[in-house]
């Protein structure tokens, strides 16, 4: 138990936020949150006018480094029986899980702390306030803001810098300072508007806070159920709680997430893998997709009363289908101008394809046979099979020369993966039908940006 006569001023502002209040730093073998890991933890909370300490070495399993030794004093030996980080999750997690999350540059200890529970299996989020920023804002005449200018400019008293607890009793003790020099109502509102994620409404019913704060920083769709336990809708995440604690303070809260009576969650390995959730959770609940916002075009071959097959330029909906689309187009213009391209390139009849332009007059003789290189006298079988054979080589925006792709998402802490496949836009779903969300195309336009793009076609 700490004293709460050490921070008056900072107990009664953080109950001002509405929320548990946790002050946390961490120490480490160092910055690279995917390859190091933490060697200390130490966490000071503020919950109902009690304080509280709590700290921990946590041995990292790998050596600490000679400079790590001199910056923190914490050595291989003082962590060799100390507990691994799996081993105080289940008692740091609830310390953190539905508070808000204060630290001093929280870029640094909030994905540490987010990696770590998840090599433990545990989800993580949390709302987070960086007292860096905090400072900056409370004293723009200062140039610096690390924690040792801090404490040099207000001179506060620690004992081993660089060490968990003392670094979290420094911040408080700063934090309390600040409070006696600025308007409380004015530390409140930067406190607010630094606070990244967001903290959850007010309004949310209790019953839904719980599932909301347990929710992870990461990909994965939301289900949202009404009261009858009827779903209302499915939503794909790349960052889970941050993106759904946005959504709750917008001015336009969608109605399901108002109306809504609970909350189910499917953990997903990167965003495409989470869009491909999507698709198969929205069949399960017999969810119709939403109505596209930007109308991208595809092409369809369907036979005409002749047999032959013609193309057709169609809107390319959210949802599932059963056939599979070839191409995707931004616009109807350049639909036109790819399938006149493309049946030129395979000797294709454009008459045949009902693709010449409109303009152009019925019955006259098709225009590319004086070229040699029309197939518009060849049998309508054999027309049909040369569409079917080329059909899969109309062009893809944003995809290059690619056709079909495969990508595989991995989490590289767990070390599982799944392969998905896309093509003519569309993302291939296990029973062999093809699925379309027109947040699909920016998810893998920045597939092909971070080249993990196996070209298949």
């Amino acid at each position: 138990m700490a004293h709460a006569s050490r921070w008056p001023r900072l107990a009664a502002a953080f109950a001002r936020l509405g929320l548990p209040v946790a002050v946390v730093d961490l120490e480490s073998t160092g910055g690279n949150m995917m390859q190091d890991r933490i060697t200390e933890a130490a966490v000071v909370r503020f919950e109902n006018g009690r304080v509280t300490r709590h700290e921990w070495l946590v041995n990292p399993r790998q050596p600490i480094s000679d400079f790590i030794v001199r910056l923190t004093g914490i050595t291989d030996e003082m962590v060799a029986d100390a507990p691994e980080f799996a081993q105080i999750a289940p008692d740091l997690l609830p310390l953190l899980r539905g508070a808000l999350v204060v630290a001093h540059n929280s870029r640094f200890d909030y994905p540490f702390l987010r990696s770590e529970f998840q090599r433990a299996g545990l989800a993580f989020a949390a709302p987070a306030l960086c007292t860096v920023q905090l400072s900056r804002r409370l004293y723009p005449q200062f140039h610096k803001h690390n924690l040792d200018s801090i404490i040099e400019r207000f001179g506060i008293e620690v004992g081993s810098r660089h060490r968990a607890m003392t670094d979290v009793l420094a911040l408080c003790d700063f934090l309390e300072h600040s409070l006696g020099e600025k308007n409380a109502d004015d530390w409140e509102n930067q406190c607010r508007a630094l606070i990244n994620p967001k903290m959850l409404p007010t309004w949310l019913p209790d019953h839904l806070v719980e599932p909301l704060y347990a929710l992870p920083d990461g990909a994965g769709v939301s289900v949202w159920f009404d009261a009858f336990g009827q779903a209302q809708a499915v939503e794909a995440h790349e960052r889970a709680y941050p993106e759904i604690a946005a959504q709750l303070h917008s001015k336009k809260v969608p109605v399901y997430m108002r109306s809504a009576s609970a909350v189910r969650f499917l953990p997903a390995l990167g965003s495409l893998h989470a869009l491909w959730l999507k698709a198969q959770a929205m069949r399960e609940h017999n969810l119709r997709p939403s109505e596209n916002v930007r109308t991208a075009v595809t092409v369809q071959f369907a036979e005409d009363e002749r047999g032959r097959l013609q193309a057709r330029i169609v809107p390319m909906k959210n949802g599932s289908r059963s056939t599979r689309s070839y191409g995707f187009f931004l616009h109807k213009k350049a639909a036109k101008r790819a399938l006149a391209d493309w049946a030129q390139t395979h000797n294709l009849c454009p008459d045949t394809l009902g693709i010449l332009p409109e303009t152009y007059a019925q019955n006259e003789p098709c225009p590319v046979s004086a070229s040699g290189r029309c197939a518009c006298g060849n049998d309508d079988a054999v027309q049909n099979d040369r569409i079917r054979e080329f059909a899969r080589l109309l062009p893809v925006a944003d995809w290059g020369r690619a056709h079909e792709i495969e990508i595989t998402e991995t989490d590289p802490l767990s070390g599982q993966s799944i392969t998905l496949t896309c093509a003519g836009g569309a993302l291939a779903l296990p029973d062999g039908c093809w699925y379309y969300d027109e947040t699909l195309p920016a998810v893998l336009k920045a597939k092909f940006k971070q080249g993990t793009v196996k070209v298949i076609a």
